[in-house]
């Protein structure tokens, strides 16, 4: 999930509370998170989610929303294994919570661990098995680990899914490449700068 979307969904759920005066505390400290995140400081924005939250006076059924916020800057700011956490504490809330596994994968990918990071991205996967951004991912993840043929089906299946994207190209060329198949490597490279010229590619 992009952050604007983030910040949306988190938005959405601040207006309950405008009418109780007692819960002010938490909605002051909730929105000064959000402008935080869209302002990109990071630190502050941990603060005062984390203050928030604790305060219980946000929506309880709209916790999970929360949690991935303060994982995203977390994450953004390096401190991938307090960004698990809490990716993760969103997702026993709202275990059809998609973008928490998936950001809770490239974490895990942030920190080199593939093969947790294949599970979620697998797991994201259950929900929408053509989401070109997880088969990269995933794709992305199996050619770390050396398994080039799982990193091949997982980036062909993300062009099929997303055929404009150039990076899925430059993704498979260097798998290609590591095969040993040049020309195959050349095609999709030549598609990269087909679809976007200013890309940089092994060719240049």
């Amino acid at each position: 999930m992009k952050i604007s979307r983030l910040l949306a969904a988190c938005a959405l759920c601040l207006p309950a509370l405008l009418g109780n005066p007692a819960l002010a505390g938490g909605l002051d400290q909730a929105k000064a998170a959000l402008a935080a995140l869209d302002a990109k400081e990071y630190p502050s924005a941990v603060t005062q989610l984390t203050e928030a939250m604790d305060s219980n006076e946000l929506p309880a059924e709209q916790a999970y929303l929360f949690l991935a916020a303060r994982g995203y800057a977390r994450a953004a700011m390096g401190d991938y294994n307090a960004a698990i956490d809490d990716y993760s504490k969103a997702v026993q809330l709202d275990a059809s919570y998609v973008s928490a596994i998936y950001n809770r994968g490239n974490a895990h990918f942030a920190l080199r661990h593939y093969d947790q990071a294949i599970d979620d991205y697998s797991l994201a996967l259950e929900t929408d098995a053509k989401d070109a951004k997880l088969l990269n991912n995933r794709g992305s993840a199996w050619f770390k680990k050396g398994n080039l043929q799982s990193a091949m089906a997982n980036f062909s299946l993300a062009i099929e899914a997303s055929p404009d994207d150039p990076d899925l190209y430059l993704n498979r060329g260097k798998v290609y490449e590591a095969l040993g198949e040049p020309d195959k490597a050349r095609e999709d490279f030549l598609q990269v700068k087909k679809l976007d010229p200013s890309a940089k590619t092994p060719l240049d």
